[in-house]
């Protein structure tokens, strides 16, 4: 089977190429293993790229006993995976603990966060997970800009209550762009799919600054939050799961009401028989058509998936899904 490799695959591999230290070149592995297809003809490359990023994190060796740089990854779980970014003290923190509860150091002063922390947001009946990371600076570590370039979605944090909020825009802008990162589409930087947030909105000069960084992006929209009174948190939480561009899918067995609380997390896009292969190999291998139903709002758990409006049409494995439809299989 031919291996198809994606052209981020192919990008990361050429940086590895050219990678002189330790970090960089985990930084090109660990992007190379996260875009590499995963099927049977890539399984010795995945194992393959593994164990060089084992070695790796073991160290260089050295004979003398030092101690290699910390290293971290961050393992995905939830409908997708999130990473929070920004300046020294725009309140990343402040925002992951009030979004999902998680622990996080927050302080009014910067580098509160020395490592990635991650926690999961609910958001209706499914969990996002939000990953806060340390401040970008010039001497931040390779590992922050490989969680960025691995997460599925980033969240640039903007502090509107900080006079200077305009120049730390530029420096995070730079930082970005010297670790090939871009926040466009490129061909030949990582392109890194983001939405940007101003923080701390509730402060008496926000609206100002707010107006005046909107003149300097241009076109980009930015959605004023805070943790404070809560602006913004919901629209938040509905914009992040659009901007991962997933759909949820729910199940049901014949005669029995639809599971509404453990959908099936699959990609805009994906059709019948994807999801039955998320759920099981052999229910795809034996699938021969579903019955198709559609979530009512507001309907309830326990409501028989024959009330959601639809008639549970017969549809092909061909199908594809929409947000919030609801699947009988039939082998």
């Amino acid at each position: 089977m031919p291996a198809n490799l994606s052209p981020e695959y192919k990008k990361a591999e050429e940086r590895f190429r050219h990678a002189k230290s330790v970090g960089e070149k985990l930084v090109c592995l660990e992007e190379m293993l996260s875009t590499i297809p995963k099927h049977k003809g890539t399984e010795k490359m995945q194992a393959d790229l593994k164990s060089r990023i084992a070695k790796l994190r073991k160290g260089s060796g050295d004979k003398k006993g030092a101690k290699r740089a910390d290293w971290f990854h961050v393992e995905k779980q939830g409908a997708g995976q999130v990473a929070v970014f920004g300046a020294p003290n725009a309140g990343k923190s402040a925002l992951v603990n009030a979004l999902t509860g998680l622990p996080t150091t927050v302080a009014p002063y910067p580098f509160a966060t020395a490592a990635p922390a991650a926690g999961m947001m609910p958001f209706e009946e499914i969990q996002i997970q939000l990953v806060d990371t340390p401040p970008l600076v010039p001497d931040s570590p390779a590992w922050v800009y490989h969680i960025l370039r691995t997460a599925d979605l980033a969240v640039w944090l903007v502090d509107l209550s900080d006079d200077a909020l305009l120049d730390e825009v530029d420096e995070t802008k730079n930082l970005l762009a010297g670790a090939r990162i871009t926040l466009a589409p490129s061909e030949e930087l990582h392109f890194l799919k983001t939405m940007i947030c101003g923080s701390k909105c509730d402060d008496p000069a926000a609206g100002d600054r707010l107006a005046i960084l909107k003149e300097m992006l241009g076109d980009e929209e930015i959605l004023p939050v805070s943790v404070v009174s809560g602006a913004g948190l919901e629209e938040l939480k509905r914009r992040l799961f659009l901007a991962l561009d997933k759909i949820r899918v729910y199940t049901k067995k014949p005669g029995k009401p639809a599971d509404f609380s453990d959908p099936v997390i699959v990609k805009s896009g994906a059709t019948v028989m994807d999801v039955a292969f998320h759920l099981h190999k052999d229910i795809a291998a034996g699938l021969s058509f579903a019955r198709l139903w559609h979530k009512s709002e507001g309907q309830d758990v326990h409501q028989p998936a024959q009330a959601s409006g639809l008639d549970g049409r017969r549809v092909e494995r061909g199908h594809i899904c929409q947000d919030q439809d609801i699947l009988e299989f039939h082998t």
